[in-house]
């Protein structure tokens, strides 16, 4: 008795640390580079796209969910599930105690750098939903964007789309 009610405490202590809901991008570690994202979490399951590993430091997927076989991703506008062995992700949520970056409009775009020498200074990479915890280690940069420092390559938000708490 003791055992299934501690299982049950710890699985919901899990789910209020999932709750929070913090950006976790994510990236293929497997040999070959690419990790399938499947319509179910299933090895048969049909193949939707595929999770590249890190591009200039930078993952190509934002987690989802977390699962001990099967994560659940979304690359670009695709959501699926990937085996969770051959994933890895970083995220900028460190719990340090500084004041956190949270998304406040319902859909909060996320930009990467441009790298061709035209156009927009920034490009999208993706997006996350109202509340989410977007990171802890950032800096306000002086055209109205905050950059997510990390590995290579960068993120950026739009000061106007977060709540800092």
């Amino acid at each position: 008795m003791k055992r299934i009610l501690f299982s049950f405490c710890l699985f919901l202590v899990s789910s209020v640390i999932w709750a929070q809901n913090e950006l976790i991008v994510c990236y293929a570690t497997s040999d070959d580079g690419f990790l399938n994202v499947r319509a179910e979490p299933s090895s048969k399951a049909d193949v939707l796209t595929t999770l590249p590993m890190q591009f200039h430091g930078l993952g190509r997927g934002i987690l989802l969910e977390y699962g001990k076989r099967w994560s659940k991703v979304r690359v670009e506008n695709i959501v699926g599930w990937v085996y969770t062995k051959y994933m890895g992700t970083q995220g900028w949520y460190t719990r340090n105690g500084q004041p956190k970056l949270v998304a406040k409009k319902e859909i909060t775009s996320l930009y990467t750098d441009n790298y061709a020498d035209e156009g927009p200074k920034y490009v999208p990479y993706g997006f996350v939903e109202k509340g989410t915890i977007i990171a802890d280690e950032y800096e306000l940069l002086k055209d109205g964007y905050y950059v997510l420092k990390k590995g290579h390559d960068y993120l950026f938000i739009n000061k106007d789309d977060v709540i800092v708490e």
